[in-house]
């Protein structure tokens, strides 16, 4: 017997047991969605690993049922959309009972519960439902399991395995227990005195929440509810303790706006004994939870108050003297990201503001000050008096610091203008003159100047080359000199850790070489008189031992002067320049090793590229972190984070078999072996060398590994293409994200266009790039590692888009593969410009740049004319994150038509044609779009 041929497209053979079937594993599941393994009696076909048991391949193919009366049910072996039974909310996947009419599904399992096979569905009409009866499941063998999306209406608690009453076209569903609940259809609440309240259900589209809990987690359930002023209840917040004994206590407040809508009074260890009301609600003064302690509350203005903060005297409206041009009036908590103009925090609860200027306090700190404050017009600051603080408390925290010393402000007294974000300490006062002179600019007086916000361009300090504009400083503005007032004061460092001996400052201004790094300085140093060296001031603090990330198996150590043979060279490992002996660089403590960098190489990768060792005792073998990634040892078969299915690796040469497959990671075509889903419609594969990268990457340029994401498509910060696939990201305030193909990038890396010598990353070349002839973008790009040497190596260079381009190509108007060319055959052939000719867009190519080339059709053309605008998006992949109003069925796929009849764009009308555009993914949907319309 063969079952029905709607189930499989194969012919299906019938085994009595599993010893039958032959290379097979045990543990598979049906393919019709019952969940269950197969053992006996079954149906298979072998190739395609389709296994249905005989039962299965007998349910009835229409049925009646009782939760959709209305029409039959029809099996079907796969749902025609993404479904979820409308019974258990699950998620449909395999048989299915569908009515096309109505949208409706229900699981096999759900839909031949035992009650629906007896022929006894216990039907009770009950006052809670009136509009439908309500079946009851009794659930013995707990042959139902309903989604975690599925709560008793009453106590809004998951169902798990108990009996229940269930309405399954109203969602509605009861515990046994709560069904037998005595609950009032109509009540007087002194939440909404003016209404009666009534019992009623809402459905999952409802979106008002519960006015006092604002906990809407379930979506739907048994509310009270007036309709008139669309009020609403949990049916544990309407019966509180409280409303039992109908002790509310009430209160005016001057911070309620309305004069006839008093507060609340509700006692929190009342509330404790209702421990099925989980309060969602915020102070509108603090902001914090109101979960710890009891409040006041109003019902129509949804108005919430702590106990504590409605005794403090928070005044509506006041003439603060922080702020006395205007009044500053209390306003509710705003929703972005608003910060205390005087402590600098954001303000999460309500704040005074004021409408014309915008300026505005949080509470604590505008009620820390109520009284007129002594104003001082002061030399540091001329443009506006200064407000002195007496003392600022410690319950509130600012991140403002001291403008003189940069330290915190809190717990001091202190002067500050905040209209120009000005402070400073009262104990710094002493240490401000209005003019000095000092031996930094003997030349002229130096004028003390505040921080100004419009300087960040402006002004560094010549001593420490900060620029950081905050700090208060002096000027001498004939000669455009600057000095933080910290730095005009003797610093003595009794040693570094690259120095025994104690430093001083010199402040005279003349060219020098700094002795530690061997970079040239100007102005300020620090100098040793027993050992006669000079110093940058920043060099004070650089490590004596580090470990260097591009060289991290060997110790490297600072030094002097490193005994240097006659005739020896040192380079640079880092920027390839030559290192002079005689200044302060790092060498790897091996005898044996060579590797040398520059002491200002260093000093400029802080944080980034070495860690400071305190011995050199802490030696490691491990290799080098640039390695490719994080390789995981895989089998024929294999889960990855990045698909959801499992995927089964590909032996064959996919070029020879014909199979055009591209990988989802880089987006690259897969030519030899490659993993891949065998489910036809998910289009999945990946190189086998993808497969193996983790979710963490280590990388030279970043201290950390890197973070992977996927992504649709994106657009790489190095290489400047919009790619599909993985990316790599690392960074701290602003992330950069980098795809896979530029994260394989060594340090150190070949190209066969500069076969002769290694390239390295300079990460602040702004050259031209010797691929494409453009500059050098905000990364820099690749350089010779003999540059500084070799004449004829001096100006190559590539940038990140021209070092990833791949070595061959194809393209639709040549059969035969291009391979990448560097060097033109006809480039003394100036006279005749018809030698030098895109072949596909018919203009003129630079022979000084790269182009691809058949040598056997003397086909020749532009890179990107080869490549096109998006060489690395992959053709078929899926994408979420792009939508359009004018289709509303599920996600779009990305594609680029070649052959006619091309499609047309929805948007304006024009063929989708040679561009990159998005379509539906079902055949029977045309939908078109041009992913430049997106």
């Amino acid at each position: 017997m063969e079952p029905k041929n709607f189930i499989h497209k194969h012919p299906l053979h019938f085994f009595e047991e599993w010893s039958n079937v032959h290379g097979k594993t045990r543990g598979v599941n049906c393919s019709s969605g019952c969940g269950q393994p197969i053992s006996t009696q079954f149906y298979a076909c072998v190739d395609c690993k389709f296994f249905l048991h005989k039962s299965c391949s007998e349910l009835p193919l229409n049925i009646t049922h009782p939760f959709h009366d209305n029409h039959p049910l029809t099996l079907l072996a796969k749902a025609p959309y993404s479904a979820l039974c409308d019974f258990c909310d699950g998620s449909v996947d395999g048989f299915v009972y569908h009515c096309s009419s109505c949208t409706f599904d229900l699981h096999i399992k759900c839909a031949l519960l035992p009650e629906f096979l007896n022929g006894d569905f216990p039907k009770v009409d009950h006052h809670i439902h009136v509009e439908h009866p309500l079946f009851f499941i009794k659930n013995l063998s707990h042959e139902v399991k309903l989604a975690s999306s599925r709560y008793c209406s009453v106590c809004l608690e998951q169902l798990s395995n108990a009996s229940f009453y269930t309405c399954v076209v109203c969602e509605l569903f009861l515990h046994k227990s709560c069904s037998e609940t005595e609950l009032p259809l109509n009540i007087n609440h002194p939440f909404h005195e003016k209404h009666t309240l009534t019992l009623n259900f809402l459905r999952r589209d409802s979106e008002v929440p519960c006015q006092f809990c604002h906990n809407d987690h379930c979506g739907k359930g048994l509310f009270y509810h007036c309709s008139s002023c669309r009020f609403k209840l949990h049916i544990n917040c309407a019966f509180l303790p409280q409303f039992l004994t109908r002790n509310f206590p009430k209160r005016d407040h001057h911070l309620s706006d309305v004069d006839d809508h008093p507060l609340l009074f509700i006692q929190k260890d009342l509330i404790s004994k209702s421990n099925k009301v989980e309060l969602c609600s915020n102070c509108f003064v603090c902001a914090e939870s109101l979960s710890d302690s009891s409040f006041y509350y109003c019902p129509e203005c949804e108005f919430f108050l702590h106990k504590s903060c409605t005794f403090k005297m928070i005044p509506l409206k006041i003439n603060h003297p922080l702020h006395d041009e205007h009044a500053i009036r209390l306003t509710e908590r705003s929703f972005g990201n608003v910060a205390c103009n005087f402590c600098l925090n954001d303000i999460k609860g309500s704040r005074y503001i004021c409408s014309s200027c915008g300026f505005q306090l949080d509470p604590k700190c505008a009620l820390l000050i109520t009284k007129d404050l002594a104003k001082h017009n002061h030399f540091a600051h001329v443009e506006h008096p200064l407000v002195f603080v007496q003392m600022l408390r410690k319950e509130v925290k600012t991140s403002a610091c001291c403008s003189v010393c940069s330290n915190p402000l809190l717990g001091t007294s202190f002067y500050c203008c905040l209209d120009c974000r000005f402070f400073f300490h009262k104990k710094c006062e002493a240490e401000l003159w209005p003019k000095i002179e000092h031996v930094a600019h003997p030349q002229h007086p130096l004028i003390l100047e505040f921080p100004a916000q419009n300087r960040a361009s402006r002004h560094f300090c010549h001593f420490c080359h900060d620029t950081n504009i905050n700090k208060i400083g002096y000027i001498c503005r004939s000669c455009d000199f600057y000095i933080h007032h910290e730095c005009t004061l003797p610093r003595f460092f009794p040693e570094s850790k690259i120095h025994d001996h104690q430093l001083s400052p010199f402040m005279r201004k003349n060219p020098f070489i700094c002795d530690a790094c061997g970079g040239a300085g100007d102005d300020a140093r620090y100098f040793c008189l027993k050992c006669s060296i000079m110093i940058h001031p920043d060099c004070i603090f650089l490590p004596k031992l580090i470990k260097f990330k591009l060289h991290n198996h060997h110790i490297l150590g600072h030094n002097y002067r490193f005994p240097q043979k006659v005739g020896e060279k040192w380079t640079c490992q880092f920027c390839f320049k030559k290192v002079l002996a005689e200044y302060g660089s790092y060498k790897c403590l091996h005898s044996d090793c060579d590797y040398v960098l520059h002491g200002s190489c260093v000093k400029e990768n802080k944080g980034r590229l070495y860690i400071e060792v305190e011995s050199r005792n802490e030696e490691s073998d491990e290799a080098s972190s640039s390695s490719s990634s994080c390789a995981m040892a895989l089998g024929d078969k294999t889960r990855h984070f990045s698909h959801k299915h499992e995927l089964v690796l590909d032996k064959l040469d996919n070029e020879e078999n014909g199979d055009k497959k591209c990988c989802d990671g880089c987006a690259l075509p897969i030519l030899l072996a490659g993993y891949s889903c065998p489910r036809a419609e998910c289009n999945f594969s990946l190189h086998k060398a993808c497969a193996q990268i983790g979710e963490h990457k280590p990388h030279w340029a970043s201290q950390h590994p890197l973070r992977l994401r996927m992504e649709p498509l994106s657009r790489c910060q190095l290489c400047n293409y919009n790619c599909s696939g993985f990316f790599f990201g690392w960074g701290g305030v602003s992330w950069m994200w980098i795809c896979l193909r530029c994260s394989e990038i060594p340090f150190i890396t070949t190209h066969e266009a500069h076969a002769q010598h290694s390239l390295f990353c300079d990460q602040g070349h702004k050259g031209q790039c010797s691929g494409c002839g453009k500059e050098m973008g905000d990364y820099g790009g690749y350089r010779c590692t003999l540059a500084e040497e070799e004449e004829n190596c001096k100006s190559f260079a590539l940038d990140y888009r021209c070092l990833t381009r791949p070595l061959t190509a194809q393209h639709r108007f040549h059969h035969h593969p291009l391979k990448l060319t560097y060097e033109d055959p006809y480039k003394d052939d100036d006279g005749d410009p018809f030698q030098h000719m895109c072949e596909i867009c018919e203009d003129r190519r630079d022979p000084k740049l790269w182009f691809y080339r058949c040598d056997e059709c003397d086909f020749d053309a532009h890179p990107d004319c080869v490549l096109g605008e998006y060489p690395f998006v992959k053709h078929g992949s899926i994408t979420y994150h792009l939508s359009c109003h004018s289709h509303r069925f599920g996600p779009l796929m990305y594609f680029q038509s070649e052959k006619y009849p091309y499609p047309k764009c929805k948007r304006c009308g024009l063929p989708c044609k040679d561009q990159l555009a998005l379509k539906c993914p079902r055949s029977e949907c045309n939908f078109a779009l041009h992913f430049k319309d997106c």
